[in-house]
């Protein structure tokens, strides 16, 4: 694959896997810079192959795809080899994680042979660990030469394992085009009518969209829909889908819907067909369906363990952020949440798509290597 920006400098990224929306970032950055990317594995094991056939790659890339296990590691020294390599040829190198086997190979070389690299998260949950894994970690986040950060609250954790904070630059993260995002919202008219060709029902209707795991809460979601007035639709595939099933049957619960995995265009029509999202999430580095869900017109109401909505949602604004111990206040701020503004809940979504992501990159990049 020939690059057709020769005369830009030279960046290297290292990615997991090609996760469409980061593809979506690479093929931008590659209109500015001479971008090669290399992913550690071709898709994520609890990913679907459909999740990465809209696939484009408008830039060159490596997909290493050895010795992989789990959800997403790898324990091949591949990328350490090509880094060792090659890694004169760049002018700046970009690690999207220091967590894999893979990845710490990488860093190990890099920070035995003092070459600078750039660490790139895409948010951080901090977890109760033993003093050894702490400082393990530490190790690897705080040895980076800078930064990129999708905002304050993922700063947090950055800094709990020593960064430096005067060397964290920020950046938009969204998985959205400014196209994506519905005009305006519909009304209570326009909803009804068009519920009935994806056989949807009548009436308040909210929906969670994930995937069926116990990180994901659903189980306590599912069991409090009962005290609400309204019907939850639930849409995704996962392990926990029987439990669900279990639950709505032993609780006699008639107002939750399962439906199955929804291709990204059915999915973002439903949900302008809802009337607000929920996410009780345990814990979520970020949480794109947020910033989906705001862009389809719907106030979110969201756990304060996803990132992302700490970081997009204006409590009373554009939706709620709840604590998951508080089921009385979750379901006082369910039964409110239509009083939220669906312009509002586009708006914020306008100034997080992938062109600003985009935007703010190449800003970060080029003011890295100044």
């Amino acid at each position: 694959m020939t690059c057709l920006y020769t005369d830009f400098m030279k960046v290297l990224i290292v990615f997991n896997h090609p996760a469409p929306y980061k593809v979506r970032l690479f093929n931008e950055l590659a209109k500015h810079f001479d971008l090669e990317v290399i992913f550690e594995r071709k898709k994520a094991k609890n990913r679907p192959d459909s999740f990465y056939n809209c696939n484009e790659y408008n830039f060159k890339y490596t997909i290493i795809n050895k010795c992989i296990f789990g959800e997403e590691n790898s324990f091949s020294s591949e990328l350490k080899n090509i880094l060792k390599r090659r890694h004169q040829e760049f002018d700046l190198i970009i690690m999207n994680g220091y967590s894999k086997i893979a990845e710490l190979k990488a860093i190990k070389y890099l920070n035995k042979k003092h070459i600078p690299y750039t660490l790139l998260i895409n948010g951080g949950v901090i977890k109760k660990e033993n003093s050894l894994k702490r400082k393990y970690k530490a190790k690897y986040i705080s040895s980076a030469a800078n930064y990129l950060s999708p905002c304050e609250e993922a700063d947090e954790y950055l800094l709990y394992y020593g960064a430096d904070k005067n060397k964290i630059s920020h950046y938009v993260y969204s998985t959205l085009y400014d196209s994506d995002i519905i005009a305006k919202p519909l009304t209570k008219e326009e909803k009804e009518a068009e519920r009935r060709a994806f056989n949807l029902p009548n009436g308040d209707l909210y929906i969670a969209a994930s995937q069926f795991i116990k990180r994901k809460n659903n189980e306590q979601l599912i069991k409090l829909f009962k005290q609400i007035k309204g019907t939850l639709l639930l849409v995704g595939e996962g392990k926990e889908k029987a439990n669900y099933e279990k639950i709505i049957i032993e609780n006699n619960i008639t107002n939750v819907i399962i439906r199955p995995f929804e291709k990204r265009e059915n999915l973002f029509k439903i949900m302008s067909l809802c009337d607000g999202f929920i996410t009780l999430s345990k814990e979520d580095i970020y949480g794109h369906t947020t910033n989906e869900a705001l862009a389809m017109g719907l106030p979110v109401l969201s756990s304060d363990k996803v990132i992302g909505s700490t970081h997009l949602i204006k409590d009373g604004v554009n939706g709620f952020v709840v604590k998951l111990n508080d089921e009385k206040d979750i379901i006082d701020k369910i039964n409110k949440l239509k009083e939220c503004s669906s312009l509002e809940a586009i708006k914020t979504a306008k100034e997080n798509t992938i062109e600003m992501m985009a935007e703010t990159t190449i800003k970060c990049i080029k003011d890295l290597m100044k």
